[in-house]
């Protein structure tokens, strides 16, 4: 308790120094008497009653509200007792990071409205304070605030106050607390982009095959299985799936299949034909501007006579009576040769056939003109007529 300051004297008499201090139910703004304070020292105290009106002046209740929190701060344990302040208590920190915090504490309003706050700072003086949050007078309990604008890995106090607005002295303080601000995140060490593994080039495509005036030209199997043998081997080999460039002169078997041919024109053009049920030899000359020769291949028919041994026409009987090959081509220029005539053909569906009595050219579309090599003449086969060039 501060000491009871002694009584001063006054013309009528002594004045206890009671009746200096204002009571609980003293209004908010108190009378000072600034001329008593500026007396020489050599003077005596001055009588209240001899101070002019305009020397007392009334300070506003937010002055003595700094006034009451400072006084609060000095002697918190008087304030609380003797005037029924809230009570606040400092928590702990919570969700610290490298610049914020939330700070937390308990607050007890004692039956009125209450206004509370955090102090913080990197010592006990602060310097910084949280928004403040007001409670309702009938409640009492947590309160927590966030302190802004730290500085990572530093030490800070921080404290709760409390105070019941409108009356200047009672306001209360939680014990300093402390807590240390999170370091500054480390930034992502830089990714450096790896290396590209040299690669090989990729291969160029291969060239599409084609086909050369007189030279070569291009097969395909339609259906079925075909065969083909290239000058100079010795035996048949299957055809691939795609596109395939053989030389001409090679021998085509397709008895099994069915072949699509593809030959060069004159200017880069190029002409392509279908034949199936036979084998045949692809030919063409440079000089003849793309008309491509188809000779039958195969075993020949055999053909005895009449006065043929028992055991020659034992061997004839095994052997087939006929070759042939049927072509199907779209205006190109095919020619095709039997045994006894050769057919040119363009745009149309023909059959070539040899046996025992002669080649016969039979036209199923459009019309082909044949040759006979015998009689040494040409006839103009249309479709659904045949010719047979008689052998001697």
């Amino acid at each position: 308790m501060l000491p009871t300051p002694p009584a001063r004297p006054s013309r009528s008499g002594t004045v206890p120094a009671a009746s200096r201090v204002p009571g609980a139910g003293a209004p908010d703004r108190l009378p000072v008497n600034l001329y008593a304070a500026t007396l020489k020292r050599e003077v005596g105290p001055a009588d209240h009653r001899s101070v002019h009106a305009f020397q007392r002046l009334l300070l506003p209740s937010a002055a003595l509200a700094a006034i009451a929190i400072l006084v609060a701060a000095l002697l918190p344990g008087r304030a609380a007792a003797d005037f029924n302040g809230p009570k606040a208590t400092t928590g702990a920190a919570t969700a610290v990071t490298d610049t914020t915090a939330t700070l937390n504490g308990f607050v007890q309003t004692r039956g009125r409205d209450t206004v509370s706050f955090f102090q913080y700072g990197p010592t006990t003086r602060y310097g910084a304070e949280t928004p403040r949050s007001a409670l309702d007078h009938n409640k009492t309990g947590p309160v927590a605030a966030t302190a802004t604008g730290l500085v990572p890995s530093t030490l800070y106090h921080y404290r709760l106050v409390a105070f019941h607005p409108g009356r200047v002295f009672e306001t209360a303080f939680g014990a300093d607390q402390t807590f240390t601000s999170a370091p500054a995140p480390v930034p992502p060490a830089p990714v450096t982009p790896p290396i590209p593994t040299p690669t090989a080039p990729a291969p160029l495509p291969a060239a599409a095959p084609v086909a050369v005036l007189g030279t070569s030209v291009l097969v395909a199997p339609v259906e079925g299985t075909v065969l083909v043998k290239v000058p100079g081997a010795a035996g048949f080999v299957a055809l691939g799936g795609a596109n395939g460039e053989i030389p001409t002169g090679a021998i085509l078997d397709t008895r099994k299949g069915q072949v699509a041919l593809t030959t060069a024109l004159d200017g880069g053009r190029t002409q392509t034909a279908t034949f199936e049920r036979g084998v045949f030899e692809v030919r063409q000359s440079k000089t003849g501007h793309g008309l491509t020769d188809i000779f039958l291949r195969g075993p020949a028919p055999v053909c005895g006579t009449s006065r043929a041994t028992g055991r020659v026409a034992a061997v004839a009987k095994r052997k087939p009576k006929q070759r042939q090959l049927w072509g199907r081509d779209k205006g190109g220029r095919f020619r095709t040769h039997g045994n006894n005539s050769v057919a040119t053909v363009r745009g149309t569906s023909w059959i070539t056939t040899d046996t025992c009595s002669g080649t016969r050219t039979t036209v199923k579309a459009g019309s082909v003109s044949v040759r006979d090599v015998h009689r040494h003449r040409t006839v103009l086969v249309r479709a659904g007529h045949s010719y047979l060039a008689r052998r001697r």
